[in-house]
């Protein structure tokens, strides 16, 4: 009886998906009017993608731009470890694509990750034929592991990511669940109360452990100091640096709130200086415009000959968000005024910066819990909390440096997740295919 519920489930799942591809597309077409690379290379959402000349020894799936990051260091590992083969990373997002070929450019193959429907992630895995699949974070997707399961194909999801809010989703469909984590050869997860989550769902204990976070495991790039340098020159940036905090990845619900906090530090700080960095790039007119709503003179990182004199800067370019952080000595995290989850704390505190974050932090709770516990960041819940914190952290040098020093060791200790990864796909591969 459970084998036909499950089935039964299953197929109405499909149904509905096969239903709403209309809506997919419509969407798509929707966000291509502000990013037009959403309706480009549309028949790989169907699996249309290029087909591999030989097996695929490892293919690695990031969601978004976000995923991509974490999963740096790890597709770093993966590059020519199997056989020579590069290996296989699909996303979801334009921004994620950018960011792949960004950070890899040849060095791996890359495609979008079909729709979940039974025949498109067929011909996606007819045509790359993947050895083994690594899956980056919380992407659950029911045809696509029975696929994988049915043609042997070993799946490992890694920095696995279970929030009480998808706990308790996917806890209304219980028997759907435990049959799909069944079908995964390891979970990965980023903490403990992750993997109890994956447990409790249906994942056979025996294939769960918490092996950390990836996350900590990024590498700052060798040349971010002189980057940083030649963007203080190209932005005309004051020497002596004025006081200077970041919002991070931000949402438009949490501009308000930064722009509130800003006006209320000038009043101490007459030279200080906000950078502002939208998550989305279609959100880069929309902050501009809030920040001159407000009443600031402000300058697009994007322009070549910007005016030198500016109290907001947008960071309205792909890719440079560690450099940007660079002009700052303090950083907010976004997403997380707003329920979205929060996005990554971890790159500010690998630079030594104090992090401050919202209450809506399910992406990150473990790692703002360290930040936290070694005061090496704050969680805030508005505009009054965040001047409280900066305001403190700008009169005490000394508080400033301690703080980011704290930060910066929460990363220090928690690395290693990346070769725990390794390990277990290594324990997937014939031994001969390992490159030492």
């Amino acid at each position: 009886m459970e084998v036909v519920y499950t089935t039964l489930a299953r197929w109405s799942y499909t149904a509905l998906f096969y239903l709403s591809v209309p809506l997919l597309l419509l969407n798509l077409l929707n966000r291509s009017r502000r990013q037009p690379a959403y309706r480009q290379r549309l028949a790989e959402r169907f699996g249309w993608c290029t087909r591999a000349q030989t097996p695929t020894p490892v293919w690695l799936h990031a969601v978004s731009v976000g995923e991509v990051e974490a999963a740096a260091p790890l597709i770093r590992q993966l590059i020519g470890r199997y056989n020579n083969v590069p290996p296989l990373v699909t996303c979801g997002t334009p921004t994620g694509s950018e960011r792949i070929r960004q950070l890899f450019g040849d060095q791996v193959r890359h495609c979008y990750l079909p729709f979940d429907l039974p025949t498109s992630v067929d011909r996606f895995l007819a045509r790359n034929r993947p050895e083994r699949a690594v899956i980056v974070e919380a992407e659950l997707w029911p045809n696509l592991y029975a696929a994988c399961h049915r043609r042997g194909v070993p799946l490992v999801l890694v920095n696995g990511r279970m929030s009480p809010g998808s706990f308790r989703n996917w806890s209304r469909v219980p028997r759907l669940a435990r049959v799909m984590l069944g079908r995964i050869t390891a979970v990965l997860a980023q903490h403990g109360d992750d993997a109890k989550r994956f447990v409790a769902l249906g994942a056979p204990a025996g294939r769960v452990q918490a092996s950390g976070n990836i996350k900590f495991d990024k590498e700052l790039p060798e040349n971010l100091s002189q980057r940083t340098a030649d963007l203080r020159r190209a932005l005309a940036w004051p020497d002596p640096t004025p006081p200077t905090w970041i919002g991070a990845s931000v949402h438009p619900g949490e501009w308000p709130v930064l722009l509130d906090a800003f006006q209320r530090l000038r009043a101490d700080w007459p030279t200080a200086r906000l950078i502002l960095v939208p998550r989305h790039p279609e959100r880069f007119d929309a902050a501009r415009a809030a920040a001159e709503d407000a009443g600031w003179r402000v300058r697009l990182r994007s322009e070549a000959d910007g005016p030198k004199d500016y109290d907001v800067l947008i960071g309205d370019t792909m890719g440079e968000l560690l450099v940007l952080l660079g002009l700052a000595s303090v950083a907010f995290v976004g997403g997380s005024l707003v329920p979205v989850g929060g996005h990554n704390v971890l790159e500010p505190a690998a630079l030594g910066m104090p992090v401050l974050f919202g209450p809506h932090r399910d992406s990150f709770r473990a790692a703002g819990d360290a930040l936290v516990a070694s005061d090496g960041g704050w969680e805030v819940e508005d505009a009054h909390a965040i001047v409280r914190h900066v305001h403190r952290l700008w009169s005490e040098p000394q508080a400033l440096q301690a703080t980011g020093e704290a930060a910066r060791s929460v990363v220090t200790r928690n690395r290693g997740a990346v070769a725990r990864v390794i390990q277990a796909l290594d324990a997937i591969a014939a031994p001969s295919a390992v490159k030492d």
